[in-house]
């Protein structure tokens, strides 16, 4: 006996979805972009974006999710392959400047642009990019207290000082490339928060 099948094939790749609804939110923000411009972009009715990814915040946070892993900074390898604290954060800055002036993509970090406006009132969606701040920052802690424990930061740094300094220095460089700094601009912000590194190995 044969066997059929039931409900109707998805017609449309989920991961391109995704791509294209991420675009989308990171560009206009979460609170501007609505179900009909999500669904005129993906190319699906509305009662299939519902059934395939659930209602907007839900969709949201999975396009967070795509965008930590295609898009932003891969900030696990570069702790884990920097020589020093130092290199680590510096070459995580440089990095981070490249990917928020691409000339195809837009300005800025996802998780800064696109909840800057009124999506703090949306709990789901606030909590998430909460929770990956979060995680960023302790990785950030972490690579500070292996470059204690390996040497080459000071025993009695101040390591959340450090760490909130150069965050500030990250989000900053955010809001420069929305409001159209090159490069070049944001490598000097870098080249001269990083002359602050000493200060910070110096504090009693």
């Amino acid at each position: 006996m044969s066997t059929t099948k039931r409900g109707r094939p998805k017609r449309f790749d989920e991961q391109e979805a995704l791509q294209k609804a991420m675009l989308l939110f990171w560009q206009n923000g979460y609170i501007a972009t609505s179900i009909s411009d999500l669904t005129q972009a993906l190319g699906i009715t509305a009662p299939s974006l519902y059934c395939s990814f659930g209602d907007k915040a839900s969709l949201f946070n999975r396009c967070i999710d795509y965008y930590l892993t295609h898009e932003a900074c891969p900030i696990l390898p570069i702790m884990e392959k920097a020589k020093t604290a130092k290199v680590a954060f510096e070459l995580l800055m440089y990095d981070s400047a490249k990917r928020l002036v691409q000339p195809d993509k837009p300005m800025g970090c996802m998780l800064i642009t696109a909840t800057m406006s009124g999506a703090h009132e949306i709990p789901e969606v606030q909590h998430n990019v909460q929770e990956k701040r979060k995680s960023y920052k302790q990785h950030l802690l972490q690579r500070l207290q292996l470059g204690i424990e390996q040497g080459d930061v000071a025993a009695n740094a101040p390591i959340q000082a450090i760490t909130d300094f150069y965050l500030t220095v990250i989000n900053g460089l955010t809001v420069q490339a929305c409001d159209g700094a090159s490069l070049e601009e944001l490598n000097h912000v870098i080249f001269n928060a990083i002359q602050a590194w000493p200060i910070f190995q110096a504090q009693p």
